[in-house]
């Protein structure tokens, strides 16, 4: 099965606008900023995705990615996909070395989740603001081109 820019609706599906926090996300970044002596805080983008390497969940977040621990909430999170998938879809790869085919995507807004083939959903969640080349953009180099629903 292909899995190229592959954006599969979860209307059923649904998360809490504070699930980053709930799976200890944003704690866990706010711990790395203060071990790097930074200043201020984490600011938790709107949108997060989720995955599993084998049996560990990742949580990525703008330009952070952590391993989450292994608890509920997010220790259901693959078994929830199934269900809402018939099991036709999944967020865990068997090889921890090897990406999954995809990504749930989150959008603290309005709960709304969806999946996204891995490639594409990681850069999604990754960027800062979503543009596109109709925003009226040049050839600048220093212009982000970043990807949108």
């Amino acid at each position: 099965m292909t899995t190229q820019n592959v954006l599969i609706p979860l209307p059923s599906f649904e998360l809490p606008s504070d699930f980053p926090w709930r799976i200890g996300f944003v704690s866990l970044v706010d711990q790395q900023l203060r071990r790097l002596r930074a200043t201020g805080h984490f600011v938790p983008p709107r949108f997060f995705g989720y995955f599993f390497r084998g049996a560990t969940p990742v949580g990525v977040g703008g330009s952070w990615t952590v391993s989450l621990d292994l608890g509920r909430p997010v220790a259901v999170l693959p078994d929830l996909v199934e269900r809402a998938t018939h099991g036709a879809y999944s967020i865990v790869t068997p090889r921890p070395e090897a990406p999954p085919d995809f990504l749930l995507i989150h959008d603290r807004r309005d709960g709304a989740c969806w999946l996204w083939s891995y490639a594409d959903g990681l850069r999604f969640v990754e960027a800062f603001e979503p543009v596109s080349d109709e925003d009226g953009g040049s050839d600048d180099a220093e212009v982000p081109r970043l990807l949108g629903p």
